[in-house]
């Protein structure tokens, strides 16, 4: 995890920040003394790779959503409420867009 987060210019504390938890923890993960399952999903998607990757398990640095990590960072960094909010108005969107198809 450290040579991703160096290739993203980040510090660990912008990293623990992202994905909600202290750098302390952080670094726990990145130098292996615990594996990051809770923040799993959330590190991939931060990073790009694959789950799989994160952990150890496949040496490909695959890609999970090629172009779409800005968007997810800038997700990341909103607050409770207006991760709330861009989740209120995605449900809406996509209700309304899905609907018209049934």
């Amino acid at each position: 995890m450290r040579k991703l987060r160096k290739e993203k210019s980040m510090s660990q504390e912008e990293v623990a920040n992202s994905i909600g938890i202290s750098r302390t923890a952080y670094n726990k993960y990145e130098s292996g003394v615990i594996k990051p399952v809770r923040k799993l999903t959330e590190l991939s998607r931060l990073f790009g790779v694959t789950t799989d990757f994160i952990l150890g398990q496949d040496e490909s640095e695959a890609p999970v959503a090629p172009g779409k990590d800005e968007f997810y960072q800038k997700y990341m960094a909103l607050s409770s409420m207006g991760k709330n909010i861009v989740d209120i108005t995605l449900n809406a969107v996509y209700e309304k867009e899905f609907s018209k198809k049934f």
